[in-house]
């Protein structure tokens, strides 16, 4: 069992951040509320606050959103009655992480603006860029371009006054990746190479490999100088070092094998190709460990949890009892000492059927939240392998077929490979499958295209849905998944590119087909020029139609909207 005497050990071996370090995360909790305890008796206010953000952090990382938030309020309560205006700006700005966390973008951005605020008023410039570099990333990733701009030129100008290296490079990086997203690759390139002068000073792996890999892109996207860009990426392993297990090393693996590709050097290419599909093995297995080792921490942190407040209870019992004993012996009543055992007792019994209610109350809380953090877990590997690395493979596969063809190749290496990448795109795309969409799974595929529909139309855009086939219809597992991913990532396009209005999605079985019909009043384009597409894109949806014996027509020109249609031989 974990007892309560560590707190008293000292610095050197027990704080919270060893205890994270070691990935003890129940000894780290039970440090932090024992630390906590201490500092509020000595009314070390400060401590405290710093105290709830490391608690925050424990159960951030435990995936549970709500108590973390708990914690930072409470010790944003402390701050604020005590004047603590640094700690408020952290506390403010930490609440902010984790909204954005639990994809409560708009509640992160108002406590991001809040920490901002407390930030300017007390003249805090370093603060105001630490939270500034949080309130720049949320609207880039938003694609509000001139609200990113604006924050970044903010943090360049604290930089200018501060001459901080951290800050330099941060305020340089913003600029860098602001310019490339609107793909002014030159100007970026400047920002990125100041940005990689401080990162190199400082010597910090995060920033140096942020800052090779940026530069790898650039020159294979900007420049497509492959030679410069496989010099970038080799930096970046000698970084890395031992770690080669790591998904850094992977990314870079990835690269590199695209990089010898393009310099026809196929047998580099393949080497390293495996060595990304090995490491994307080993690496989505360290993340089911890690995820069946949370479980198992969340239950310790509980069990730790439980035995705290059973302690607190105790000792208030006992004070509470020995008030009573005084009573009775100055008294010397007998009566009284009857009627107080019997008050007593029945005041136990109560007292015992409420812990029994709260007992009930937080194994469901529990139950719920290990449910729920799992389902959390499940969507975000679900997504890491839809939208990674199962678009990777399919898209290598694709190159590789695609280049085979052209130049007439069919080496033993090249059929390894396709092989390879078949069994590796299979495993990603069953386990991809298992995870989601448990709508899909559950009600079938009308269904799930209909509540599609529902969910994507808001007030700027209007899906509407019809068909010819009940919604109980079902068809083959595997179809459905297909069909239904190849109709959400067409309507992932209509809303980010068509600035359509109205949009209509209509599914028809006839002559043993499906024919899907979506439409939208949006811009258009012209389709008759080859399309450039990214991730899934309109090239691979045309692929994963062929490889279903489908077929595939985009009819669009500019101002007159889009229209395409998909014929499907159906599978029962």
């Amino acid at each position: 069992m974990i007892g309560f005497g560590i707190f008293a050990q000292g610095a050197e071996t027990d704080s919270v951040d060893v205890y994270l370090g070691q990935q003890k995360i129940s000894k780290a909790l039970v440090f932090a509320i024992a630390d906590g305890d201490a500092r509020l008796k000595k009314k070390d206010y400060k401590g405290y606050c710093h105290t709830c953000l490391k608690k925050s952090k424990i159960y951030t990382q435990l995936n549970d959103t709500q108590k973390s938030i708990d914690v930072l309020f409470v010790g944003l309560k402390v701050a604020e009655r005590h004047g603590l205006h640094v700690e408020r700006v952290l506390l403010l700005n930490y609440i902010g992480r984790s909204f954005e966390s639990g994809f409560n973008n708009e509640k992160s951005l108002e406590y991001y603006r809040k920490a901002d605020q407390v930030a300017k008023k007390h003249g805090r410039d370093t603060l105001r860029a630490f939270v500034g570099q949080n309130i720049y990333k949320r609207f880039l990733v938003a694609g509000q371009y001139d609200s990113a701009h604006f924050y970044a030129q903010r943090i360049m100008s604290i930089f200018k006054t501060s001459k901080n290296y951290d800050q330099g490079y941060r305020a340089h990086s913003n600029l860098s990746a602001y310019y490339f997203t609107l793909k002014q690759y030159e100007r970026g390139k400047k920002h990125l190479d100041s940005a990689t002068f401080y990162a190199e000073k400082q010597k910090k792996r995060e920033y140096l490999m942020s800052s090779y890999m940026n530069l790898g892109y650039y020159y294979l996207t900007a420049k497509r100088d492959f030679k410069s860009g496989e010099k970038q990426y080799f930096k970046a392993l000698a970084v890395i070092g031992n770690d080669t297990l790591s998904e850094d090393a992977t990314d870079c693996y990835l690269n590199l094998s695209y990089v010898y590709e393009q310099l026809n050097d196929h047998k580099q290419a393949n080497v390293y190709l495996n060595k990304y599909v090995t490491n994307t093995g080993l690496v989505f297995e360290r993340k089911l460990n890690s995820q069946a080792k949370e479980a198992e921490t969340k239950y310790e942190i509980e069990k730790v949890e439980d035995r705290y407040r059973r302690q607190q209870s105790e000792l208030v019992e006992r004070q509470s009892k020995r008030q009573k004993i005084l009573i009775v012996v100055i008294a010397l009543l007998v009566v009284l000492a009857v009627l107080f055992y019997f008050f007593n007792q029945n005041i136990r019994l109560k007292e015992k059927n409420k812990l029994k209610d709260i007992e009930s109350q937080l194994q469901q809380n529990i139950l719920n939240a290990t449910i729920d953090g799992q389902e959390i877990e499940r969507k975000k590997i679900a997504s890491v392998l839809h939208d990674s690395i199962s678009a990777q493979l399919s898209s290598a596969g694709l190159h590789l077929s695609a280049f085979a063809a052209t130049k007439g190749i069919d080496s033993d290496e090249i059929s390894k490979t396709r092989a390879i990448l078949k069994e590796a795109h299979d495993k990603v795309r069953d386990l991809s499958h298992e995870l989601l969409p448990t709508l899909l799974a559950k009600f079938g595929l009308l269904y799930a295209l209909q509540d599609l529909c529902e969910k994507n139309s808001n007030s700027l855009i209007e899906f509407d849905y019809q068909s010819n086939i009940t919604e109980k219809k079902r068809y083959n597992e595997d179809y459905e998944m297909k069909v239904y991913f190849i109709v959400t990532e067409l309507l992932n396009n209509v809303l980010k590119h068509s600035g359509a209005s109205q949009a209509k999605l209509t599914v028809n079985e006839s002559n043993r087909h499906l024919e899907i019909t979506i439409s939208d009043n949006g811009k258009g384009f012209d389709s008759a020029k080859p399309i450039s597409s990214e991730g899934f894109g309109l090239t691979q949806i045309r692929a994963r139609i062929v490889g279903m014996k489908g077929k595939f027509v985009i009819d669009s020109k500019r101002g007159h909207g889009t229209s395409i249609r998909i014929r499907i031989p159906v599978v029962d």
